[in-house]
């Protein structure tokens, strides 16, 4: 009789946040940055794994630009995409959502447009030979606002990249309104694109409010701040907005220290639909076979449960409804013969 660690992890599944830089190990950022002769803020491998602990979300970001200034040629970004794919055959993710921020990779020298072709191309060829369905989000970043704002809008109107389906916004929220970005996520929509944005993680139910009513967020990455506020809960509830979950994540960097008391269980209560995704792996220690297990063990999710908030991916992603339908009786069919 399998386990349910076991049961978890065959599952097929579904990731709507994550962050495609993000899945960096700090064993190929140490290889890429001695390759292109890029000096990190310490000595060692050791001394960089060390680093992937976070007292707070500024650390993280700090670690995250010196990543990005670490990707200097095709291959580099190839190889990012090989490793992405490679942990998501082994886990059994068949659909995702990835983050991706042009804007960083234009601020240091490569070119947000040039990274965003190489890596849509790898991304395409991995599907035509059976690996995961990935679609993107262009992410404005928060902290660059007045000159990624418009770069990641004027991408979006001059590409037409059939893997592209939203903007996003990331970024740190403490002194960033979410309604900073409101003229670009209008230029983006009128050019065809939904929008999602990171709300709700270390800001809190105002800037959850925001992404829904300023922003027209389809999908909240994180929202898990909205409960300090029963009337945002009410609008995610009322709008049928998506919060794309990441428990470790949110056990690193936000006031949720405690997975049994994670507002997870009250979003579904109030009838807001969830995800559970990673962020970022590498750097909180995590997959997301790990995730579904925390949920099941520590949050007290049945995997009856946890089974309808997998399809969530499906039911809430934004790529075409005839490759969702597809990918859900797949997975429907999947699952009924385990």
């Amino acid at each position: 009789m399998p386990t349910a660690a076991e049961i978890l992890h065959r599952w097929p599944k579904t990731e709507l946040h994550l962050h495609l830089e993000g899945t960096i190990s700090p064993e190929t950022l140490w290889s890429l940055a001695a390759r292109n002769h890029v000096a990190l803020p310490v000595g060692s491998l050791a001394e960089l794994r060390a680093l992937y602990a976070f007292e707070h979300f500024g650390k993280f970001v700090e670690l995250w630009l010196a990543m990005c200034a670490c990707l200097r040629t095709p291959a580099d970004y190839e190889e990012m995409v090989d490793g992405f794919v490679a942990e998501c055959r082994r886990q059994n993710i068949r659909y995702v959502e990835a983050h991706f921020t042009p804007y960083n990779h234009e601020r240091f020298g490569f070119g947000g447009r040039r990274a965003l072709d190489i890596v849509s191309r790898r991304l395409e060829a991995s599907e035509a030979t059976g690996g995961p369905v990935v679609r993107l989000i262009t992410d404005i970043p928060s902290e660059s606002v007045p000159v990624s704002g418009p770069f990641t809008a004027t991408l979006l109107e001059e590409e037409a990249n059939p893997l592209v389906v939203a903007i996003g916004l990331g970024g740190p929220e403490d002194g960033f309104p979410r309604t900073l970005v409101t003229p670009y996520f209008d230029r983006a929509r009128r050019a065809g694109y939904h929008a999602v944005a990171h709300a709700g993680e270390t800001g809190g139910a105002e800037h959850v409010r925001e992404a829904v009513l300023e922003l027209g967020a389809r999908r909240v990455q994180h929202g898990v701040r909205a409960v300090d506020d029963p009337a945002v809960v009410a609008l995610l509830a009322e709008r049928d907005i998506c919060c794309d979950v990441a428990l470790t994540s949110n056990t690193l960097l936000t006031c949720f220290k405690e997975l049994p008391t994670h507002p997870i269980r009250a979003l579904r209560a109030a009838g807001v639909p969830v995800t559970l995704s990673t962020d970022d792996p590498p750097f909180f220690g995590t997959d997301l076979s790990r995730e579904y297990a925390l949920a099941h063990t520590q949050v007290g999710l049945s995997l009856d449960e946890l089974w309808q908030i997998n399809l969530n991916g499906l039911r809430y992603g934004l790529a075409e409804t005839g490759l969702r339908r597809r990918l859900m009786l797949e997975f429907e069919a999947l699952n009924a013969a385990s």
